[in-house]
């Protein structure tokens, strides 16, 4: 796959280190978009939306044809509630609430843009927390992990002592969906 320009339209630490998983040699391009849902969208559709808008962002700002830009979108959702990244420890607390000795979704979803073409995929899986004591969510929150992550934890980091069980896929829980990225990738000519 030399000689193929390949930009992730993100600066998350996770989404890079899941696409090297696949071994593909990609350049990282800052695509910040407003994240802000429309009136009455549903979580499965904002997730798609914010993946898209981040492609094609990262898009307009690499030169050439025959480049493709990946976005990624994540969001946790239970009782049909969107949790996003916590305001503060106490925003992060009524999450957790949430959470505790619950199961929830996450919701993942990717978007390839290839010569001005998208192609998208959403995963959801389910995550079940195990019961959580309100000491143990105030030392992690004291760890600092969680202040920047949607639903106010990290599976690959130390909340995954609370995580009882999940139904789907881990990478796509850690931000990026990397079988649907994969068949995306197919469709979008990149193993051409």
């Amino acid at each position: 796959m030399q000689n193929k320009k390949v930009y992730l339209a993100s600066t998350s630490p996770r989404r890079a280190e899941l696409l090297n998983q696949l071994g593909i040699e990609f350049s990282v391009v800052n695509a910040p978009v407003e994240e802000v849902a429309l009136p009455n969208e549903s979580a499965e559709s904002f997730v798609r939306r914010m993946a898209i808008e981040k492609a094609f962002d990262g898009f307009n700002k690499v030169a050439g044809a025959k480049v493709w830009v990946i976005g990624g979108d994540t969001l946790v959702k239970v009782d049909n509630q969107v949790l996003g990244k916590p305001r503060n420890q106490v925003d992060a607390m009524r999450m957790w609430r949430k959470l505790s000795g619950q199961t929830h979704s996450v919701l993942s979803a990717v978007a390839v843009v290839y010569d001005g073409e998208v192609f998208c995929a959403l995963n959801e899986t389910k995550v079940t927390f195990r019961a959580v004591s309100e000491a143990e969510w105030q030392a992690y929150w004291l760890s600092g992990e969680p202040a920047d992550k949607a639903g106010a934890y990290a599976i690959q980091g130390l909340a995954a002592r609370f995580i009882e069980r999940i139904e789907g896929s881990y990478p796509a829980v850690m931000g990026l969906p990397l079988f649907e990225l994969d068949q995306l990738l197919i469709q979008a000519h990149y193993y051409e």
